[in-house]
């Protein structure tokens, strides 16, 4: 297997991890989500201008996968809102891939190769392991429980209409344009009506981090939409959830968080997943 997407993918998960610290260290998390989606959507748009339109006959999978994005979005900063980085993040981001894989067996295709499919089954148990662990240790209450969970199923759901509008298109960027489009648009019209005083607080609560937050988001989800065109879909889920031990070094090492033995199962899992998916 092609080594240049699993790093890009690796080196996209360090800023998914980077970018939720931000989310999740700021005060008004609906201010933030919304800064780092709009800053993203410029370069959205810029890259789409140099890829070119989809086609019309893509436009059921986009408008699904931006209705997706935004219940992602909505369902994100809710959960760390009534919940810790330290319990939503690794319950949502390890539920996925078994989500993901799971579905992948029944309707797409699997690669046909033992030591593949061994290094994905090796990182999602690693992380779904993590994840439980986390339940148990932090004592997360069930409506903390089930946002992580729902999390989860919809970065499922939007991962399989991603790549499979991707492959459509033929050109990550393009659909990524156009998705980001009727996705803000979404959330603008969600926030304007659920959320009072917006366009104050967002005068009150503007930080360039968040702007920085955006740029992040724009290259893990550009990369991961690339990669979907070029690996098969659970490898691409499965490798981006690795996002979570960049996650929990950044909560040991700048958050001074202790290297308990579940973070060393899932860190070890996922390094030796990671290894056999890198030596094919």
């Amino acid at each position: 297997m092609d080594s240049l997407p699993i790093l890009a993918i690796i080196a996209a998960a360090f800023l998914h991890a980077v970018w939720n610290y931000i989310l999740k260290d700021s005060s008004d998390k609906a201010v933030c989500i919304i800064i780092i989606y709009l800053a993203s959507l410029p370069f959205a748009l810029f890259a789409m201008s140099l890829a070119g339109m989809p086609g019309y006959n893509a436009l059921p999978v986009i408008i699904l996968s931006a209705v997706l994005q935004t219940g992602y979005c909505i369902l994100l900063f809710k959960g760390y809102e009534i919940g810790s980085l330290s319990s939503v993040y690794p319950i949502a981001r390890g539920s996925a891939p078994i989500f993901i894989f799971f579905y992948s067996v029944i309707f797409f295709e699997m690669p046909n190769n033992l030591q593949i499919t061994l290094g994905v089954i090796i990182i999602c148990v690693g992380l779904f392991y993590y994840g439980l662990s986390t339940i148990q240790n932090v004592g997360s209450k069930p409506r903390e429980i089930l946002f992580a969970l729902a999390v989860g199923l919809f970065i499922a759901g939007y991962s399989i209409t991603d790549a499979t509008g991707a492959r459509l298109v033929g050109n990550a960027f393009s659909f990524f344009g156009a998705m980001a489009i009727f996705n803000r648009l979404f959330l603008i019209l969600y926030f304007y009506y659920s959320e009072k005083g917006i366009l104050q607080r967002i005068r009150q609560e503007f930080n360039y981090r968040f702007v920085l937050a955006g740029l992040f988001a724009f290259i893990c989800y550009a990369v991961v939409l690339w990669a979907y065109t070029v690996l098969p879909i659970p490898i691409v889920a499965t490798l981006r959830e690795s996002s979570i031990v960049f996650a929990t070094l950044l909560g040991v090492l700048a958050l001074r968080e202790k290297l308990n033995l579940p973070k060393l199962v899932m860190l070890g899992s996922v390094i030796s997943g990671l290894f056999l998916l890198l030596n094919v």
